[in-house]
C-alpha cells in the first residue's frame, strides 16, 4: 500500500508530541521537590502547573476531540496550583504520552483535512492537521518556559 501524502506527516507530529511531551517529564524530575510548586514575582505557574495544563490541553484536544476517549478536563483545575505528589504527576504525564500515542497511532491521515471539533474559538475551522501543529508548538513553548523557570529557581538555590 503506498503511503498518502499526509501519513509521513502525520508520523512526523506523533513524534514530535511524544518526544516533546517527554521532555516535560524530563523537566519536571529535574525540578528539585522545593520548586516544583514554586513560582517567582511576575511568574503565574509554577513548572507543576505548566505540567498540569499540557496534559490537560493534550488529553482533551487529541484524546478526546480527536480520539474520542471520553477524557473530561477540568481546565481551571489545572491553573489552581494545587500541588500534586510528583508520582502522580508524572503517571499524569506518561497517560498523556500514551493517549497522544495511540489516538495517533490509528488516526486516520485523511482526517487531517477535516475540521477540528470543538477548538477553540480562536482556530474555529481550522483543520485537525493544523490544529495538531499548533498544540505542538503550544506543548514546546510552555516546555520552554517550564525549563526556563526551572533554571531560574535554581540559580537563587
Amino acid at each position: 500500500m503506498t503511503p498518502t501524502p499526509s501519513e509521513p506527516a502525520l508520523n512526523h507530529i506523533r513524534h514530535i508530541l511524544t518526544r516533546d511531551i517527554e521532555a516535560v517529564g524530563k523537566e519536571v524530575q529535574a525540578t528539585p521537590d522545593a520548586d516544583l510548586w514554586r513560582t517567582l514575582p511576575g511568574i503565574h505557574n509554577s513548572v507543576g502547573t505548566i505540567a498540569v495544563h499540557l496534559c490537560g490541553n493534550l488529553r482533551h484536544f487529541v484524546g478526546q476531540e480527536i480520539g474520542g476517549d471520553g477524557y473530561q478536563r477540568q481546565r481551571a483545575a489545572e491553573f489552581s496550583g494545587e500541588p500534586l505528589p510528583r508520582e502522580e504527576l508524572m503517571a499524569e504525564i506518561g497517560r498523556t504520552r500514551n493517549a497522544v500515542d495511540g489516538v495517533l497511532a490509528h488516526l486516520d491521515p485523511e482526517r487531517l483535512g477535516e475540521p477540528m471539533s470543538n477548538p477553540p474559538p480562536h482556530h474555529a475551522g481550522r483543520s485537525i492537521g493544523f490544529f495538531l501543529m499548533q498544540l505542538s508548538c503550544h506543548l514546546s513553548r510552555h516546555t520552554g518556559q517550564a525549563n526556563y523557570l526551572r533554571r531560574m529557581l535554581a540559580a537563587q538555590a
